[in-house]
């Protein structure tokens, strides 16, 4: 090979080289590219929050509840639906109280009706008559009622109550207003029964001593009034009763299922971009390795030019000297 040939060739390897280290290059930014994707998918992965599923134990409630025997005019039973403790150490409890009490029942009298005569009012059933009298007392009567029946066709509207007795001995009432609309026909008669009850009303203690066990459950519990100071109640005997809330299970079970399919749709496609990423950086891998195969090939090719072109050189000027 002459002079001139070897050093064309020296020329076009090394052009040659310097394409291939600059492809190299591009494929190594583009390796770089694609880790900093793989990077931020499972930055991602690693911000999901995982759902855990609900814990059996924490669907446990405790409740406690106590009795107390007209203590200072509180009876019944009492069940603690909630409390907290007061700035000043006491607690706030909120109970559901369940007791005896009279209620006012009401019942429309069908196919009855009621005569005048000189100031003497009967009322006469299917079953029997009876003579109507004003009810001693009424007043207490017309508040009883009153408290019980709120919505306004039920609620007694007369100064005075009627009163009769029934075969059994039962005390029955009619408002007095009621009975003179009935008797003018504007409207239906309804009579009302004083009956003794178990109901069941929201107790507020706003100042309660609470004792707790070893457990940190109640041991006894009393209370005072806010006003006076003086003691309400104090009872001993606290029942510990744990219930298991169902429901709320279930809901959050479902809750977490559904939490679930998705957390785990969203891993499997976090998977998939990853992978395909992956992909991508062994098809640029193979071709890097190509690059430094030729690379090396290219090299060895440069040198054994360059040797030559080097004796070409020399035996140039030999010639000459």
């Amino acid at each position: 090979m002459g002079l001139a040939a070897s050093q064309a060739r020296f020329l076009g390897i090394t052009a040659r080289k310097s394409n291939i280290e600059y492809e190299g290059q591009q494929v190594n930014q583009q390796r770089t590219a694609l880790a900093e994707e793989v990077n931020a998918l499972y930055s991602k992965l690693l911000a999901l929050d995982l759902p855990v599923a609900p814990n059996t134990t924490e669907f446990f409630e405790t409740n406690y509840s106590f009795s107390l025997d007209n203590t200072s005019g509180y009876d019944g039973d009492y069940l603690v639906k909630s409390y907290y403790q007061n700035d000043d150490g006491t607690y706030y409890l909120n109970t559901e109280h369940t007791f005896n009490k009279n209620v006012a029942v009401g019942t429309v009298l069908t196919n009855s009706t009621i005569t005048n005569n000189e100031g003497v009012y009967s009322l006469n059933t299917p079953d029997a008559t009876y003579q109507l009298r004003i009810a001693e007392n009424s007043e207490s009567m017309i508040n009883l009622i009153n408290s019980t029946y709120t919505s306004p066709e039920e609620q007694v509207v007369g100064p005075n109550l009627y009163v009769y007795q029934d075969a059994d001995g039962l005390s029955h009432y009619l408002d007095q207003t009621a009975v003179e609309e009935y008797m003018a026909g504007t409207t239906e008669l309804r009579s009302y029964i004083s009956s003794n009850k178990k109901v069941t009303e929201t107790q507020i203690f706003e100042k309660a001593t609470v004792e707790f066990d070893a457990n940190n459950r109640f041991k006894s519990v009393s209370a005072t009034d806010p006003n006076t100071g003086a003691t309400i109640f104090s009872s001993t005997d606290v029942d510990t009763t744990r219930t298991y809330n169902t429901e709320g299970y279930d809901a959050a079970l479902r809750d977490y299922t559904m939490s679930k399919d998705e957390y785990d749709k969203m891993v499997a496609d976090l998977n998939a971009q990853t992978e395909s990423l992956q992909q991508e950086d062994k098809v640029l891998e193979l071709r890097l390795n190509q690059i430094d195969t030729e690379q090396n090939e290219l090299q060895t090719e440069l040198e054994a030019v360059k040797s030559v072109l080097d004796k070409n050189i020399e035996n140039t000027f030999n010639t000459f000297s």
